[in-house]
């Protein structure tokens, strides 16, 4: 699929990635076609699952969530589902899984977490520790964050 998609249809998916809310009318202006061209290749990158959904991008500290960090989590192959969704289930109001990714390397899982503070981030951790089947849990917390769009 992805040959198919010409220079024009890649800006556009960037444009839309970086930009979820940019109108039809502001991306014919950048890629240079009209505005009804880009309306029928959005639909069309969306049937065919290039975009798959626009999403919000979250101020987390305006929900007391801004301490955000990464766990390196090793897991029995045997678990590994059941541990991935019991780490999901483990979201509360001052703690939750942001996003989770399958990993190679020392790794299973790497999760990226959101916190209102170190001690909710230790609750939690000590959470994911008594999951069965994770033997090993090794933490990051980021400082800041730079998002392509802003280095854009």
């Amino acid at each position: 699929m992805a040959k198919d998609l010409d220079p024009v249809d890649r800006e556009i998916v960037r444009l839309v990635s970086a930009e979820g809310r940019i109108s039809h009318e502001e991306i014919a202006r950048r890629v240079h076609v009209s505005r009804p061209a880009v309306h029928e290749r959005v639909r069309r990158l969306e049937r065919d699952g290039v975009i798959r959904g626009y999403r919000a991008v979250v101020d987390w500290s305006a929900i007391d969530l801004g301490l955000c960090a990464f766990l390196s989590v090793q897991v029995d192959h045997d678990r590994l589902g059941t541990a991935v969704d019991r780490m999901f289930a483990m979201s509360t109001p001052e703690a939750m899984v942001e996003e989770s990714h399958r990993v190679t390397g020392q790794w299973c899982v790497l999760l990226k977490a959101r916190a209102a503070s170190t001690a909710t981030l230790q609750r939690f951790l000590d959470d994911v520790m008594s999951i069965d089947g994770v033997r090993q849990v090794v933490t990051t917390v980021v400082l800041t964050s730079v998002e392509a769009a802003q280095r854009a």
